[in-house]
């Protein structure tokens, strides 16, 4: 393989903005790669292919997961070559370095693939043999690196459309490849492109499904709209998300899905991706095909209607499946779709024009009929908007029926919420109600649409017989098994508020169970030792940072009242229970670390990466994450004493608080 030269130049921005977060693109070491015989590739997709899961193979796999299984095959497959003493692989060296550029180039998507492994970015845009290059807000800019030939692009998108069984030749040219990790990737070839060359769009999708609380977090709206929002997902209303291409629509359609209340029957359509990511246990995904069956994003919508779900996440409304999403709104479930609009108003007109396309279901030529459909069915819009590198929600309305306006049609509709760039140019924004409780609270003269007000009463009355209920059936809980106390049978008492408890942790029933366990004195001796004896090894557990084992040694006695009431700790068992959490959120932030940390060497910024793991505090985490971060800064702080930039004496204290992990039995071999 010959060796690689990166250019070290500032990446050129085509369009406002840029990469402005990313640094310009380090020149590799001056070590050579090994020579990259045609041979040699090969045997490495040989070996890759037939021991690797698939999913790791898609363009944005997380190389935190990838590389490691990369390094384990290939220096197995060079190990067994060298024993034999015959294969292209036997004289190869074994450095990660090496090994992972071998896989970049046999397999992985050539000088792309560091871009798709930064999480960073959000979207890669492949133009023949060109990069082109989205941070998460940002605008596309154009990478100082190129494929060699832009064969090389089309080859590897024709490959993974052929390993995912999906159609794509002279005759099909264009196509959505349906990837893992909530990936989107659209690959358009010829004819459609010149000869030899593709066109390929890689969007990074999220590998775990958000809610309001992480919409909230990144400041794409206030703590006073993320109120509102959470009032109208417990109404159950029905919502059309508006916005551009890549301001967050579909982030927010899931963060509304995964809020809704209690255990919902969700089903998601989808156009042959799999962006959308729901954590409710019911969970139906439909994939659908329209490039391949005209109609079949209609034809699923209007199946629903015999599937009674609680709610209908129809990904994206494009044309005349409008119509059949209004019909699954109309027969009174709850639905959450996104539709491309440039405000709020526009989308409902669009989404009417959309419902009233030739070949649309019931609505076909009756634009007026899909507009007060929509407008009575639909509660809320939502407008999104991306500017300055951000995503925000910027307008917020509540639908209240129609009105005339001239001889059409218009929707009547409420402002609920609105951005308005503040002092500082970021948005901020404000409120014409607030939520309290199961109601809007309006400033000056607004009023909640009749429609809605008619969801909050019913939410209101809900929330008080689901009040009543559980406070009755806690006292009658409480009166049998004090009743069962009196009678002398403190295990039947306590049998009683044990079934209680594990449909509603009260603190009625702590009380209720500390007086029966104090008519026993035998049956409080041996609970308490056996909450004493949980306590001694949830305790052993924090004090060896192993959260998993402290948190199962927790979940024990918390599932028993009986146990959680004979005996508590220091503290109290919260107490103990917020150690686990603040440790779990530790080793979380610190893996997290690790991952940008390893990004960062794997592109030969090993500055980087040492000031990164050096604000992670491995006392404070558990043995495997501890060691993972030392093994890290090992390896950067290695890259810089052969720069020179470091002296031997930096490895020492990190040998050393290696060597002391392992005796106190980390459970890690040698590395």
């Amino acid at each position: 393989m010959t060796a690689r030269h990166t250019p070290t130049r500032a990446l050129s921005v085509i369009e406002d903005g840029g990469l402005t977060a990313l640094p310009p693109y380090p020149a590799r070491p001056a070590t050579t790669p090994p020579p990259a015989d045609p041979s040699i590739l090969q045997a490495v997709r040989d070996a890759l292919r037939d021991s690797i899961a698939p999913t790791l193979l898609d363009p944005v796999a997380p190389a935190a997961t990838r590389d490691p299984e990369v390094l384990r095959v290939l220096r197995a497959e060079i190990g067994a070559q060298l024993e034999r003493g015959y294969g292209p692989l036997r004289g190869l060296p074994t450095d990660e370095r090496s090994l992972l550029q071998l896989f970049q180039d046999a397999l992985g998507w050539g000088p792309a693939q560091p871009y798709l492994d930064d999480e960073r970015v959000q979207e890669v845009k492949i133009v023949g043999d060109m990069i082109l290059v989205q941070e998460e807000g940002a605008d596309f800019t154009v990478a100082p690196e190129r494929f060699p030939d832009p064969r090389q692009a089309l080859d590897r998108a024709l490959l993974l459309a052929a390993r995912l069984n999906v159609l794509l030749n002279r005759s099909h040219p264009q196509e959505t490849l349906p990837l893992a990790h909530g990936t989107r990737m659209h690959v358009t070839i010829p004819p459609c492109t010149p000869e030899g060359t593709a066109l390929i769009c890689i969007r990074r999708g999220r590998r775990r499904g958000w809610s309001l609380d992480d919409i909230l977090s990144r400041e794409a709206c206030s703590p006073a709209v993320a109120e509102v929002l959470r009032l109208l997902v417990r109404a159950r209303c029905s919502f059309l998300i508006a916005g551009e291409t890549g301001c967050g629509k579909t982030a927010l359609l899931e963060a509304l899905v995964n809020s809704w209340p209690g255990e919902p029957h969700v089903i998601t359509i989808e156009d042959n991706t799999l962006e959308i990511n729901v954590r409710h246990r019911a969970w139906t995904r439909e994939l659908v095909q329209t490039a391949v069956e005209r109609g079949a994003y209609g034809r699923a919508a209007r199946e629903v209607l015999r599937q009674t779900p609680s709610l209908v996440a129809p990904g994206e409304t494009r044309a005349e499946e409008a119509g059949a999403i209004l019909a699954v709104a109309v027969s009174g479930h709850a639905v959450v779709t996104t539709i491309h609009a440039r405000s709020a108003l526009r989308a409902v007109q669009r989404f009417a024009d959309c419902a009233a396309m030739p070949g649309a279901y019931i609505y076909e030529g009756r634009r007026d009929h899909a507009l007060e459909d929509a407008c009575d069915n639909f509660q809320a819009v939502i407008h999104l908007e991306k500017a300055g590198g951000r995503r925000y929600i910027s307008e917020v309305l509540l639908l209240d029926g129609v009105e005339e306006v001239g001889e059409r049609l218009r929707p009547r509709a409420v402002r609920l919420a609105w951005a308005a760039p503040g002092p500082d140019g970021t948005p901020g924004w404000r409120t014409a109600a607030i939520a309290r409780g199961e109601a809007l609270i309006w400033e000056g003269e607004g009023a909640t649409p009749e429609g809605l007000a008619r969801r909050l009463r019913l939410l209101t009355l809900q929330g008080q017989v689901r009040a009543a209920t559980t406070r009755a059936a806690v006292a009658e809980s409480v009166a049998r098994a004090e009743s069962a106390a009196r009678a002398g049978d403190a295990p039947q008492a306590l049998a009683i508020l044990r079934r209680a408890w594990a449909d509603r942790p009260d603190a009625r029933l702590v009380a209720a169970a500390r007086r029966a366990i104090e008519l026993d004195l035998e049956l409080a001796r041996e609970l308490t030792a056996q909450a004493r004896a949980a306590e001694a090894e949830l305790t052993r557990a924090l004090g060896n940072r192993r959260w998993a084992d402290a948190r199962r040694a927790y979940a024990r006695v918390r599932a028993d009242v009986a146990l959680y009431t004979a005996h508590a700790p220091t503290g109290g068992w919260e107490a103990a229970a917020e150690a686990i959490a603040q440790g779990e959120q530790a080793d979380r932030e610190a893996q997290e670390g690790i991952t940008r940390a390893r990004l960062a060497l794997s592109q030969g910024r090993a500055r980087d990466a040492a000031d990164i793991l050096s604000h992670l505090d491995h006392a404070r985490l558990s043995a495997t994450v501890a060691l993972d971060t030392l093994y890290a800064r090992r390896e950067a702080l290695a890259m810089l004493r052969a720069a020179g930039e470091v002296g031997g004496y930096a490895l020492e204290p990190v040998d050393a608080a290696i060597s002391a992990l392992h005796e106190e039995g980390a459970g890690y071999g040698d590395r």
